[in-house]
């Protein structure tokens, strides 16, 4: 059983659940911050992540996904190999031009059934454990 410990990071003056995965691109490794949303189905990048590194996002399956303004956005999910820490594996991660906050989205597809997550926010702490 192991537990991998990540540090909120400071955003626009508070702290934040967000962490750096490894995200596997083009048969090249890529560190992309993601916000921590227990709320989210799907984990959600933004569409400039992917042209930025000449990732053909619009080639995956097309699903529309309900934002919280109960809105609808078009969304590319790919099966991606991703590493937390040092755990590798594979999980659906969607790409959208309409993602509407600043932030990449990691939702519960393919990562809270494989850890317990404890969000730790008087220490500014979130763990994930195998």
């Amino acid at each position: 059983m192991a537990i991998i410990r990540f540090n909120y990071k400071l955003v626009k003056g508070t702290f934040q659940p967000i962490i750096t995965l490894g995200v596997l691109l083009k048969n090249a490794w890529r560190r992309v911050d993601f916000y921590v949303d227990s709320g989210a189905n799907y984990s959600v990048v933004s569409s400039k992540v992917a042209e930025e590194f000449e990732f053909n996002y619009l080639a995956g399956d097309r699903v529309n996904l309900q934002v919280g303004d109960r809105g609808l956005i078009p969304v590319y999910l790919h099966d991606l190999e991703i590493q937390l820490g040092r755990e590798r594996f594979t999980c659906p991660i969607g790409f959208s031009h309409h993602l509407g906050v600043s932030f990449n989205v990691l939702g519960k597809q393919g990562i809270f059934d494989k850890f317990k997550i404890c969000f730790l926010e008087s220490q500014g702490i979130i763990s994930f454990e195998s």
